[in-house]
Parts: C-alpha cells; sequence; structure tokens
C-alpha cells in the first residue's frame, strides 16, 4: 500500500513504439534519489543522452514524498526500522513492474542499479520478480548482503558490475567474492583506492569520470545492446512455415548504415530458445540475430497440421529430413530485411543443424562464416558441402563428446576451418554450461570474420 515516488528520464525521441532499454536506479541508505541525478553530470541524467537507456530514480519508502496509502510521513525517516528493511524489496518489485509496462520500455531490456544498502532489497527484489528479466545488476558496494542473495548472485548468469574501495575491506572482500563467484563472463569489478562507498566510487577517486563511463558503456553494452526481440516466420521453398526469433539493433532498417547477421540453427531435438546465451553474446557485438526451429519442432510446420504425418515423419526421420531448406529460407529472409547486409551473413548450427548450416551455404555467396558445434554422424553429404566451401569454420566440441568424431570429420574435410576441442564432457549448446568462454570465443570469431561495427 505504498506509493513510491520517483523521478524517469525517457532517451530524445521516445516514444510508444520505439522500444528502449532501462534501468532502475536504487539510493543509499543516508540519501534519496537526487543522489543519482541532481545534476547533468550524474548517472540518471546521462544513461538517457549518452547511452539511450531510459533511468528511473525511486525515493525509498519513507523518503522525501514515498509514503504509505493515507499515512503521510511527517518527518523523513534518517533510519529504516528492521520492519521497513524487510519490505523494501516490494520497492523494487514495483519499480521493474512500472517499467516493464511502461510504453516504450523494452520489458526485456531491464537493469538495476544499488547503492550500498540498497544492494539486499534490490537483489531480494530480482528474485522475486522473475517474470521480469533482469539484464544486468551494478552493485556499488553491498552493506548486508546476505548468505541467501550471494548464493542467489552466484547461480544466475546475469552479468554483475560491482565495486567496493580496496580500503573498505570487510565490502572490498564481498564484492571480491560476489565478482569471484559470477557466472557470466561478462561480469566486472572495479577497485578504486580511496574514494568512500556507493556513489562516491564513481564520483571521487583518482579517476571518478572514467569509472563512471566505464559504468555508463558497460550497461550500454550489457542491456541496450541485446537488441530488441520478436517473433518471425517465414515459408520454405517446399511449403513448412518456419518459426524463430530475431534479435536486432534498435535503429535497424532506420538509417542507412548495414549490419552483419547471423543464423542459428538449434538441433532437431531442441527450439529457438536452446541457444539464447550466444544470441545474446553476437547481438552485444552488434549483429542481428535469427534464431530458427527445425521443421518438426516448436511452431515450425507444414501449413497449419502441427499433428500431421508429416511432422511425425519428420520429427522420426532426424537423418533425411531436409532441414537444409529451413536454413535456405532463413538466409533468404534475413537478406530481404531493411538494415541487414546480404554479403555478411553467418551461420551457427549445434548437433543436427549443423548438417542443415552446411549444405545451405554449399554455393551461396552470401554466407561468409560458420560455426558448428558438434557435428555428429556426418556422412557423405556433409563431405560434399564441407570440401565446396572456401568459407572459415570454426569447429567445437569437447574430449569425451561421442560426436567429436564427426566433428574431427569435417575439420579435416572443410578448407579453411580452426577446431576447438575442450576438455572433459559437453555436448552441442550444453559445452557452455563447462566451458562458459566458449561464448566469448565465439563472439570473437564472427565478430573478426565478419568485421561488426
Amino acid at each position: 500500500g505504498w506509493t513510491i515516488s520517483a523521478t524517469l528520464r525517457l532517451p530524445a525521441g521516445a516514444s510508444r513504439n520505439n522500444e528502449y532499454a532501462a534501468m532502475l536506479l536504487l539510493h543509499e541508505k543516508e540519501h534519496e534519489r537526487l543522489d543519482v541525478g541532481d545534476n547533468d553530470t550524474e548517472l540518471a541524467h546521462r544513461l538517457p543522452i549518452e547511452a539511450r537507456i531510459a533511468s528511473l530514480a525511486i525515493d525509498w519508502r519513507g523518503r522525501e514524498k514515498s509514503m504509505g496509502a493515507h499515512q503521510p510521513v511527517p518527518d523523513e525517516r534518517h533510519d529504516f526500522s528492521t520492519k521497513l528493511q524487510e519490505q523494501m524489496y516490494l520497492d523494487v518489485k514495483g519499480a521493474l513492474k512500472f517499467l516493464a509496462d511502461y510504453p516504450g520500455v523494452d520489458r526485456l531490456r531491464i537493469g538495476v542499479l544499488a547503492s550500498q544498502f540498497s544492494a539486499e532489497p534490490a537483489v531480494r527484489g530480482i528474485r522475486e520478480t522473475e517474470s521480469i528479466p533482469t539484464r544486468a545488476l551494478v552493485l556499488l558496494g553491498g552493506e548486508g548482503l546476505s548468505d541467501e542473495s550471494k548464493d542467489y548472485l552466484a547461480s544466475i548468469d546475469t552479468p554483475l558490475y560491482v565495486g567496493a574501495s580496496i580500503l573498505d575491506k570487510a565490502i572490498f572482500l564481498d564484492m571480491a567474492k560476489v565478482y569471484a563467484n559470477a557466472r557470466n563472463p561478462d561480469s566486472h569489478m572495479f577497485a578504486p583506492q580511496s574514494a568512500g562507498r556507493g556513489f562516491n566510487l564513481v564520483r571521487r577517486g583518482a579517476q571518478p569520470q572514467v569509472e563512471l563511463q566505464n559504468l555508463i558503456d558497460w550497461l550500454g553494452v550489457q542491456v541496450r545492446d541485446l537488441g530488441r526481440i520478436r517473433a518471425v516466420s517465414f515459408d520454405t521453398s517446399d511449403g513448412w512455415t518456419i518459426h524463430g526469433n530475431l534479435r536486432y539493433p534498435d535503429d535497424l532498417g532506420k538509417t542507412e548504415e548495414q549490419v552483419p547477421a547471423v543464423i542459428q540453427v538449434s538441433g532437431a531435438r531442441s527450439n529457438r530458445y536452446s541457444m539464447y546465451r550466444f544470441e545474446e553474446e553476437f547481438s552485444r557485438r552488434g549483429f542481428a540475430v535469427l534464431s530458427i526451429e527445425l521443421r518438426g519442432r516448436g511452431q515450425s510446420m507444414q501449413g497449419e497440421l502441427f499433428d500431421s504425418e508429416e511432422v511425425f515423419e519428420v520429427r522420426e526421420n532426424l537423418l533425411g529430413s531436409p532441414f537444409e531448406l529451413d536454413t535456405e529460407g532463413a538466409i533468404d529472409f534475413l537478406a530481404a530485411l531493411d538494415g541487414i547486409d546480404e554479403n555478411s551473413i553467418a551461420i551457427v548450427g549445434e548437433a543436427r543443424g549443423t548438417r542443415s548450416a552446411l549444405l545451405a551455404a554449399e554455393g551461396d555467396e552470401r554466407v561468409k562464416a560458420m560455426i558448428l558445434i558438434s557435428a555428429y554422424e556426418a556422412d557423405d553429404r556433409m563431405e560434399q558441402a564441407a570440401k565446396s566451401l572456401q568459407i572459415p569454420m570454426l569447429l567445437i566440441d569437447t574430449e569425451t563428446n561421442w560426436a567429436r568424431e564427426g566433428t574431427e570429420a569435417v575439420h579435416g574435410w572443410a578448407k579453411n576451418s580452426q577446431l576447438m576441442i575442450y576438455p572433459r564432457l559437453g555436448h552441442s549448446h550444453h559445452i557452455r554450461y563447462f566451458h562458459p568462454q566458449m561464448v566469448g570465443f565465439m563472439g570473437d570469431f564472427l565478430a573478426r570474420e565478419l568485421a561488426a561495427p
């Protein structure tokens, strides 16, 4: 029943139809929302201008105009009671819902920044708002962060940006552990030798504006550059309707710039979401990314006959089905979109999708690079395609994977390929769980071969 007061700042030209990323900014105990935006040098002002990210700075309950239902707060609370502290995560939940529902905000590109005391309610609020994914979390210190919250941060794949002064030993050790346990390889930690706590970490010290600019740039990559996403479909040459997700830069087709594109082809037993981590990595590097479901999987069907005999046959006949036609259709679909560089397309295939990728690229000069993960059951047709292609290829597998023999075979056939065999176990897109560094390695490869901006 509390009414939370806040300031929302939007990028120039923001409208209901122009989806943009957003950041929730949470102040520390001793201050209020102006702590992050009382002048044009502060984060709340700079995010919309420099990174085109909306900023929502709230006052915690009991601060300024944030008050309970029918209970105006006569005097500003200079501290928070134990009861209020236990309820403050509800302010975070309410703010996240407000942002997600606000016209023009992309609910899939919302991040959270918490200063000092705000860390605990921020993490709990995020944990209890699973319907709104948090794309990045910034902790400028983490006073009072519970073990439960630390365990949660170590379990999620969200990129973390943490800061603590080297002189603030207790909080520095806490933040160092949070950073060390972060699963996402894009996580970052900075530790100035002075600068105090909270927002002072990016205000004071030897190079305060450098730290603030680094933070703004990082949020641009991790939140904004995830790109907008929409469901798409297209028809193949033999009458199947293939469904997928297209993730693309905000200004795609609105300027003269042409961007490279990546097609992700999942295995015949997976769907368009199985390679989402790669999709996000490529998007952050400036690519448009189309992740498709092969015929007979997910929503991809022949006409409206999802349970037809034809669909059943495709599901059962993984070797004989012409999946390459699905990938060929994806190439044509992407090449026809405004803003896509039709002569700078890459294909990433995993498991059965590797065969589809190879055969579709054969003879198509629009395809300039390829990544194949766990290319099992490599046959004569795959050999023919691999030997015909001159494009750079990256092949990935693991030492103990039963598919490794096929992956090595394709590497031997290809004229211009690199082979990466990771130690121990893992198959297809699951390899990243055991070797998360492969995500960045794949991004580096495509950025180099397609010359992404």
